[in-house]
Formats: structure tokens, sequence, C-alpha cells
């Protein structure tokens, strides 16, 4: 899978003006913008039939804050690690998507709502991110090995594609390359292996479940504006769509609440998110103030 695709497809030009102005201020405040930019220019030179994505917004943004690296890891007051004045944070806020080149030329692309730390100061060897939200990565081989920290379990590679999601207490890990090893965040210790086609989905503080066949090929699905869920219950499909459009759906019928969603929404809007999720759970829905009820 090419990690970089989707903006070869999407990538529209209007982006290139915001980039490049946003690129010129970072390249002063962080060494790594420059290379960054270069590889996002890359990336936007390649682009053929590029269309417009009015729903997300593009941007790249470090957060260099010392407080800012905190808040990304303090969300349920639990820190992973202590971070320094060398730390870097990157966060997105509702809507948006942001492409990430680190030091070691690993790419990681940063869902909307979510945050990364990457641990420069601790002195730990290998390469250490904290993660809240969701991400996928493309992990460069360098001998030394990749970690990944949420809340609910740390997950190992040395190279390789993967996508990471921790929201609330739910962490789903889904291997598109290679394998990784993922250990829960439990009092008695577990640890499983994921080969490349497989995935968990698991509640924090819960036992590591068995490794499940991934169900769609373009997962993770928002990498390719699309929202792909597989035995997903129906608050987390709701969470997503209302972060994603920055909506509120409320739901009326609460046997809708027990409804477990596999399936593809269409996310070229809000309101075609919510119609395919009506058909999917055999109900209706209607436009509220703020956003959607489905009932």
């Amino acid at each position: 899978m090419d990690f970089r695709h989707p903006y070869r497809r999407r990538a529209a030009a209007s982006f290139e003006s915001e980039l490049e102005a946003e690129a010129n201020r970072l390249q002063r405040a962080d060494p790594e913008t420059d290379l960054r930019w270069k590889h996002l220019q890359n990336l936007l030179a390649s682009a053929e039939g590029a269309e417009p994505r009015p729903a997300a917004k593009f941007r790249l943004r470090p957060a260099l804050a010392y407080g800012v690296a905190v808040a990304a890891v303090a969300v349920a007051g639990v820190l992973l690690f202590t971070p320094g004045a060398g730390d870097v944070s990157y966060a997105t806020d509702k809507g948006e998507l942001t492409s990430v080149v680190l030091s070691d030329s690993s790419e990681v692309m940063l869902n909307h709502t979510s945050r990364l730390v990457v641990d420069r100061q601790s002195g730990r060897k290998g390469r250490y991110v904290v993660l809240e939200g969701e991400a996928f990565f493309r992990v460069r081989s360098t001998g030394e090995p990749f970690v990944v920290e949420t809340r609910a379990g740390t997950v190992r590679v040395l190279g390789t594609e993967f996508n990471v999601r921790m929201r609330g207490n739910r962490l789903e890990v889904a291997v598109v390359g290679g394998r990784v090893s993922v250990v829960g965040n439990t009092e008695v210790s577990s640890e499983i292996t994921l080969p490349a086609g497989t995935m968990i989905a698991c509640v924090q503080g819960n036992a590591l479940p068995a490794p499940e066949k991934i169900l769609f090929a373009d997962y993770p699905g928002w990498i390719h504006q699309k929202l792909l869920f597989q035995r997903a219950d129906l608050r987390t499909v709701l969470s997503e769509i209302e972060s994603r459009f920055g909506v509120t759906v409320r739901v009326e019928n609460p046997a809708l609440l027990n409804e477990t969603i596999t399936g593809a929404l269409d996310s070229r809007s809000a309101e075609g998110a919510v119609a395919t999720l009506a058909t999917l759970t055999g109900s209706s829905y209607r436009h509220e103030a703020n956003g959607f009820a489905l009932y």
C-alpha cells in the first residue's frame, strides 16, 4: 500500500498556497519543517485529477510548546512519560488531517481530533511516540523498535504500515503491512502479534482479543476519505461522525445503541454519513439545529 496515494489523487491545488505560507512560518520554529514541506510539495506536484475536499482541512501543525505536549498525553489523567522541552507534539482539530515526516523518515498521517507526541528526551532506547486519537503509521526500518504508546496498550514494530485508534476507552490496531506486537495495559500482562491483514479492538483494561481479519481492502478508510467500521458499537460510530464533521447526532431510539456496525459510510458530507448509518441500522433520521437525530 502506498501511504502517499490519497494525496496523489485528492490533494487539491488550492491547498498549495495555504500550506506554503504555513511551512514558511514553521521553518523558523522547527528545523525539520523544511524536509516535511519538500516531501509534501513532491506529493502535491504529482497529484492528478485532484478534486476538492471541503469536509476536511489539511494542515501541517507541529506544536513545540511544553504545555501542548503535556495536554496530549494527560487527557485521561495518565502521563505515559514526562515531556521535555525538546519533545514535539502534533495536533489536529475537528475535520483536520495532518501529515508528518519524522526525523527517521517514518511517516505519520494524523486523523481529526488527535495528538501525537514524539519523545526525544526520555533516553529510552528506540523510537517512542504517544498517541491520543487516530493515526496511520508507515515506519522506516532502522533496526531500532518503533513504539506507539496509548492509555490502553502499546504497539511495538521495526518497520511496517499500521493504523492505531485510541478514542475514549477503546483501542483499535490494524496492520496493513508487516507485523506488530500489542501489549495490553492490564493487571495481568498480555501480548499478541498481529500479522498483515489483521486487527484487534479492545476496551481499556480488558484482555486483548484474538486477531481478526480486516474486511476492507482500503482500510483504514479515513486516509481515502471514507469512514469504515468493523464491528464497532454505535457510540463509536457516532463519535467519529461528530468529530469528523463538527455536528451532533442524537439517538432517540435507545435500542439503536445496541447496534454493532460493519460497513462503509458516505464521508462526503455529514448528512451522507448519517443517511448511510440510518440505512445500515434500519432507522430514519431528520435534521436538527446543530445536527441530526436518529429514530
